[in-house]
């Protein structure tokens, strides 16, 4: 099947860049032909790549820099060329490019289906602002570049299909995770002298504001614990020097610094927690890679985040944006810790994980193409994700 997608950058800017690539790599294993309509792309010479113009919006410079994004500019000649051949058009971003892309497949008669990979809050945070009425301006936006202008949206989580429809979005939703990557699972890794017999609790991504690891900090400084306690906060970004400032609070000097892909392996084998404060995730990669190595998440249950569908019980949630009720988590745990590291909990996490396995993902995503651009097709069969009883605390 020939596919184009139409999305503003493609590199690891984000989460729904970095999901985007992993899903175009493997469509090209499976023998899709696939072309990008972008104004970057990591390797400009793609023979399948179609540049636009790019720009950055006012305001977002500094964390848009940070962070290698463009938005798109629309190129109506740019768009017919790449889409003339195409069998169905994916439009990934809400923004100014969406438009001129929906339209110019619907010119060419092509099937098109819009992503939805962003938030509001996503936008707000690169502008560092709160606001209600900010974040209603940016759903009419999200709508009238997109979200109004298709007649199917992809999602990575229910959380996100829900989301779509509460804010009256009227297009068919379907929920297709991004998959966990196969290099994440369980192995055999020795764990880092360095750990000793510490609780080691670890959180892994980009270091910003939504991303809320400075109450990661707060929370084991509240702890009663606190002493024997290894925090690890992998990554960099525009909050690194902030966080090992406020890292200093800590008896036990956390880490907190960008790691190799091979110790991000190591350490997910080999830590006790995975922790996860963000508040603004339409699914969060960082918490499926977690379940892969078999890695129990305490996730925030943030009313803007799908993470929490990664919490094997409520044991595993604490109150977003409530550094105590963090803090009671990790003392729950801390003496639970023979529970914690038991076989039996890992096999539970890794049960979890097969619903969210990246092959699964992308067969789904190919019977779902394909059901689109043949309507008479008979859907493929795939299991149903049994509904999961939470265990109160």
């Amino acid at each position: 099947m020939k596919i184009v997608f139409a999305i503003d950058s493609y590199n690891d800017a984000n989460g729904g860049t970095i999901a985007t690539k992993r899903l175009v790599d493997e469509l090209k294993k499976r023998g899709h032909e696939v072309s990008i309509i972008s104004a970057i792309h990591e390797n400009p010479s793609d023979p399948d790549f179609y540049k636009i113009p790019g720009f950055v919006l006012p305001g977002t410079e500094a964390s848009l820099e940070n962070m290698k994004f463009l938005f798109g500019k629309n190129d109506k000649k740019i768009y017919e060329k790449a889409m003339k051949d195409a069998d169905i058009v994916q439009v990934q971003f809400p923004f100014l490019m969406a438009k001129g892309a929906v339209k110019a497949a619907n010119r060419l008669g092509k099937p098109v289906v819009g992503a939805f990979h962003v938030q509001p809050q996503n936008i707000m945070a690169a502008m560092g602002k709160t606001s209600k009425l900010l974040e209603r301006f940016i759903w009419s936006i999200f709508k009238y570049f997109l979200f109004n202008r298709v007649n199917t949206i992809i999602s990575p989580s229910e959380f996100a299909s829900n989301l779509l429809i509460s804010e009256g979005v009227k297009a068919n939703h379907k929920f297709i995770s991004n998959g966990i990557p196969k290099e994440y699972v369980a192995g055999d890794y020795e764990r880092p002298d360095w750990f000793g017999d510490k609780l080691v609790l670890i959180n892994i991504g980009r270091h910003a504001d939504e991303k809320r690891q400075s109450l990661l900090i707060e929370g084991v400084k509240r702890s009663k614990y606190k002493d024997k306690i290894q925090l690890i906060i992998a990554g960099r970004g525009e909050r690194t020097d902030e966080l090992k400032e406020k890292g200093k609070e800590l008896p036990v000097e956390p880490f907190i610094d960008y790691i190799s892909f091979e110790d991000k392996l190591r350490y997910l084998n080999t830590a006790d927690l995975y922790v996860h404060a963000s508040i603004v995730e339409l699914e969060s990669l960082s918490t499926s890679e977690a379940i892969g190595c078999g890695l129990p998440c305490l996730i925030s249950n943030s009313k803007y985040s799908a993470a929490s569908q990664f919490a094997l019980d409520d044991r595993f949630l604490f109150k977003s944006e409530d550094a105590d009720d963090f803090a009671k988590q990790i003392d729950y745990w801390y003496e639970n810790r023979e529970e914690l590291r038991s076989d039996a909990l890992k096999k539970k996490v890794l049960a979890e994980a097969d619903w969210y396995r990246f092959d699964r993902a992308v067969t789904e995503y190919e019977a779902f193409i394909e059901e689109i651009v043949n309507p008479s097709l008979k859907p493929k069969n795939m299991a149903l994700k049994p509904e999961r009883v939470r265990i109160k605390r």
